[in-house]
C-alpha cells in the first residue's frame, strides 16, 4: 500500500484540481472558498488512515479531526447563543473526547485496509460531510462542493491503495528503478494479495458485521440528508 506521504501528495494534487474546477465553474463564490475546498480534499485524503496501526499517521488524522470537531462545536455553540463558559468547555470536551476515546476505539476495533477502506465508507464520508456542512450557513452549492471535495480526497486514498497493489506501479514506476518490467509482471502478473481490498462493498472482511453496520449507517445518514439532497437535485433541475 502507498505510504502516508504519497497519500498526502496525491490528496494535495486532487484538492488543487477540485478547487480550480469548482472556482472556474462558479460553484464557489471566491478564492477564499477555493482554499477551503483544497484543504477539505487534503483532509479527506488521509481520513481512511483512521484504521492505521498506532503511529504518526494515526496521530495526525485524529489530531486534525479533534481540532475540526472542536471548531465545529464552537460554531454550533455560537449559533445557539450559548454562554461564554459553554463556548469554552464544550470545544475542549469534544477535543479530548475525539483525541482520546474515539481514537482508542478505532485503534482497538479496526484493522488496516478493513471496513474504512471500502465503498460504503466512501459514501459515508460524503453523507456525513454533507450533514455537517448543512448545519452551517453555507448555501446548497457550497455544501455540495465541500462534501464532494472531502469524498474526492477520500476516494483518491482508496484509488492510490488499489493502484499500489500492482507491482508495476509500486515497485516499477514508483519504487525500484532498476527492476525490469518482466520481473515485476512475474510476481502474480503484477498484482499483490491486497488488490481489490480498498474499493470493495464492505463484505470482504474477516467478520461480516462491520460491512452490515457500514451500510446501515449509509442508510441512516441518507435519511438525515434527504432534505438537503432533494433541494440539491431541485436546484440543478433533476426531477
Amino acid at each position: 500500500m502507498a505510504d502516508f506521504k504519497n497519500h498526502v501528495s496525491v490528496g494535495a494534487a486532487t484538492g488543487f484540481a477540485v478547487a480550480i474546477i469548482s472556482y472556474n465553474w462558479n460553484l464557489i463564490p471566491n478564492a477564499y472558498m477555493a482554499v477551503i475546498v483544497f484543504f477539505a480534499t487534503v483532509i479527506g485524503s488521509f481520513l481512511p488512515d483512521m484504521d492505521s496501526e498506532p503511529g504518526i499517521p494515526l496521530k495526525i488524522v485524529f489530531g486534525v479531526n479533534a481540532y475540526f470537531m472542536a471548531a465545529m462545536s464552537l460554531y454550533w455553540m455560537h449559533v445557539a447563543g450559548a454562554v461564554l463558559a459553554l463556548k469554552i468547555f464544550v470545544p475542549l470536551a469534544v477535543f479530548v473526547f475525539v483525541i482520546k476515546y474515539v481514537k482508542d476505539f478505532f485503534a482497538k476495533n479496526t484493522t488496516h485496509r478493513g471496513i474504512i477502506h471500502s465503498f460504503p465508507a466512501l459514501l459515508l464520508c460524503f453523507l456525513i460531510s454533507l450533514w455537517l456542512s448543512s448545519t452551517t450557513k453555507l448555501n446548497l452549492r457550497e455544501q455540495f462542493v465541500i462534501s464532494f471535495a472531502v469524498s474526492c480526497g477520500f476516494f483518491s486514498h482508496l484509488l492510490l491503495d488499489e493502484l499500489w497493489s500492482f507491482n508495476i506501479i509500486s515497485e516499477g514506476f514508483c519504487g525500484k528503478k532498476d527492476l525490469k518490467i518482466s520481473q515485476i509482471l512475474k510476481k502474480k502478473w503484477g498484482r499483490k494479495k491486497s488488490s481489490g481490498t480498498a474499493l470493495d462493498l464492505g463484505f470482504n472482511q474477516k467478520e461480516r458485521y462491520p460491512g452490515v453496520i457500514a451500510w446501515l449507517l449509509v442508510i441512516l445518514f441518507f435519511i438525515l440528508d434527504r432534505q438537503t439532497i432533494f433541494l440539491l437535485f431541485r436546484e440543478i433541475g433533476v426531477n
